[in-house]
């Protein structure tokens, strides 16, 4: 059997000293068991590990189906902060007015008016059209699901990513399309460490954040060891 050597040269090896040092970022700030999940984050921006996220659960909101005798239109709607996947009933009680009843059963307005209509739920605009609406006529606005995806919080969003759900965990760059990413479904941290959407106090993350086992401490720093 014949066996093939394997050359070596010169020992590169340099002798020196060096030294490394552990910086930890100061996120973790508690010994409750910590839980990762993989899931999509979304929203075209790069995220630094610790920011607050919430979840798109409401998607498109398409025009207003009418059903009955009138053949006015319902457009331009537009998802509250309270918006609810399912279909919203405009239910009219005259020519002029109409309630709201939202994908729950329940009636969120009574005898308003045509022309816009705005709530913490749905808004929309109500025309007459060339046969008048009347009593009994209904509006069907149907709220589809949004993409489930997470995306940095921020208070003016309207399609369910306002509210904080989970902190990121680890740096994810959604600047080129939907990546795959961790998020936190459990675990302490400190408050001082995370990313802020705009328009999030630390107290309105704290409070939501509790609801998903995820509990931010603020007498932590956040500086650097020395």
């Amino acid at each position: 059997m014949t066996l093939t050597p394997t050359n070596y040269g010169n020992n590169p090896f340099q002798p020196g000293v060096a030294q490394d040092a552990f910086i930890p970022d100061q996120l973790l700030a508690g010994d409750l068991k910590v839980v990762t999940h993989s899931r999509t984050i979304t929203g075209g921006a790069a995220l630094k590990r610790g920011s607050v996220l919430g979840k798109v659960t409401i998607g498109s909101i398409a025009n207003g189906v009418v059903t009955g005798t009138g053949n006015g239109t319902l457009t331009v709607p537009v998802a509250g902060a309270k918006c609810k996947v399912g279909t919203y009933t405009v239910r009219m009680k005259s020519a002029t007015t109409f309630d709201v009843i939202n994908p729950n059963g329940v009636q969120i307005a009574e005898g308003f008016a045509l022309g816009a209509y705005t709530d913490t739920e749905i808004g929309f605009t109500i025309t007459a059209g060339g046969t008048a609406f009347i009593a009994g006529d209904t509006i069907a606005v149907v709220v589809s699901a949004g993409s489930g995806g997470y995306k940095l919080a921020t208070a003016a969003a309207t399609d369910g990513s306002q509210d904080p759900v989970t902190l990121l965990a680890d740096d994810a760059d959604a600047s080129g399309g939907d990546v795959t990413g961790a998020i936190y479904g459990m675990g302490e941290f400190n408050g001082n460490a995370v990313t802020l959407g705009s328009g999030i106090t630390l107290a309105a993350a704290t409070t939501a954040l509790e609801a998903q086992n995820i509990y931010l401490k603020t007498f932590v720093t956040a500086a650097d060891p020395s």
